[in-house]
């Protein structure tokens, strides 16, 4: 996972299994974000953080303050996306790409669950 194709492959495996997940797919399909644009920026906020490109422009916790808002996020959808993702990368990649690519998302949700107001723990 050291090129944007790897973290697009990545973020598509993540996206599928999502979609398929009891718990998570209510949230992305609530939200009615086309699939393919969300990748796109998805791939775009990875590449950002994992090797520093440019080009991902946005605000992560504006984004999703908006969606706690109208489907509110628990601490077992943090778990869960976690996970999911952890396994995604898992199944596809190893090396310290990937091990990175695991504790920036074990960062990403700890902020996210301790930034979002009154997060419900259900």
């Amino acid at each position: 996972m050291t090129t944007r194709a790897g973290v697009r492959r990545l973020v598509e495996t993540f996206y599928e299994a999502a979609a398929d997940d009891d718990l998570l797919a209510p949230v992305f399909a609530h939200r009615g974000t086309p699939l393919i644009p969300h990748i796109d920026t998805l791939t775009d906020f990875w590449c950002h953080q994992l090797f520093g490109h440019l080009g991902w422009r946005g605000a992560l916790l504006e984004a999703h303050q908006c969606v706690h808002a109208t489907h509110p996020l628990t601490d077992a959808h943090f778990t869960r996306w976690l996970y999911m993702w952890q396994d995604s990368v898992d199944a596809a990649f190893v090396g310290p790409a990937a091990e990175y690519a695991k504790d920036l998302a074990t960062r990403i949700a700890h902020s996210m669950r301790t930034r979002l107001p009154n997060c419900p723990s259900g």
